[in-house]
């Protein structure tokens, strides 16, 4: 396990301290705001021209001889106040039943956050986001189904005082189920629950419901906690634990990763091209 953890930090590490040493300094940008590390996803949509990079590790062991390593990583890009384009993959996935191991490329992801209502000061209160998983992971290695699904998320989310959020999300999904098989209906409930702590530090808690994880399967419920530290505007670190609640041994997870705005992709377009022109048209008004 350990060797596998040097592993992921060898091919990974490398990769992001360059993203790092690329990553401009947008002193205007609002702080970053991440998704992960939690299952609820938050209504904010990227920064028109943004690219945001959301990277993490995710251990979990469904029994003493059973556990599994995936490496998730999501590219986020506002095109719009109102979209936001992405595209993800579950990274290198390893896993063991306590005699043989399957290691191979998981699904990959692709998605959009559409914000359909705000509040007057222009943060999302209510946003949509449409995904379809890719059966990129081998089915024969049993690292996915070998069909695709097809998943519609609906967001909400308020400040509760002034320093606790509350986000809540629901979704459903026709889940493919593999081996010709007709895909399933799936459901998902969460609440997740942060509180700024301090200017970084933010802890949240968070349960979740999934209707059922494969077509005979029953509900899965867990919890999780764990915090984000924000580092700047641009930087935010996370990690956490999360518990299944049923009956029999608990599933565990550990999972930690982090978060990055690379920088504006969409050259004028972006909060630097708006600046730049903002400056501009001030130069202009000062001469007259």
């Amino acid at each position: 396990m350990i060797a596998l953890l040097r592993e992921c930090a060898r091919r990974f590490l490398p990769a992001c301290v360059v993203l790092l040493c690329l990553a401009p300094a947008t002193e205007a940008q609002e702080a970053i705001e991440p998704d992960r590390p939690d299952v609820t996803n938050g209504t904010h949509i990227v920064d028109i021209g943004l690219l945001q990079i959301e990277v993490g590790g995710l251990f979990t062991r469904a029994t003493p001889g059973q556990h599994a390593l995936g490496t998730p990583i999501t590219a986020r890009v506002g095109l719009t106040d109102w979209l936001e384009m992405r595209v993800g993959t579950d990274g290198v996935l390893t896993q063991t039943d306590g005699v043989t191991r399957q290691t191979g490329a998981g699904n990959t992801q692709l998605g959009a956050k559409l914000r359909l209502w705000a509040d007057p000061g222009g943060v999302p209160v209510l946003s949509i986001l449409p995904t379809i998983n890719l059966p990129t992971a081998s089915a024969d290695k049993g690292l996915g189904s070998g069909d695709a699904d097809f998943t519609l998320a609906v967001l909400t989310g308020t400040d509760i005082g002034r320093h606790w959020h509350a986000d809540v999300n629901y979704g459903i999904g026709a889940i493919g189920a593999g081996g010709g098989e007709p895909h399933f209906v799936q459901h998902l409930a969460s609440v997740s629950v942060s509180v700024a702590a301090t200017d970084n530090w933010n802890p949240y808690v968070e349960t979740f419901w999934f209707s059922r994880q494969d077509a005979e399967g029953s509900g899965v419920t867990a919890i999780d906690a764990g915090g984000i530290y924000q580092i700047g505007n641009r930087i935010a670190i996370d990690g956490g634990v999360q518990i299944g609640l049923h009956r029999g041994p608990a599933d565990l997870a550990a999972f930690g990763g982090f978060s990055m705005i690379v920088g504006d992709v969409l050259g004028g377009h972006g909060p630097e091209g708006r600046a730049r022109r903002a400056q501009a048209r001030a130069a202009r008004a000062s001469t007259k």
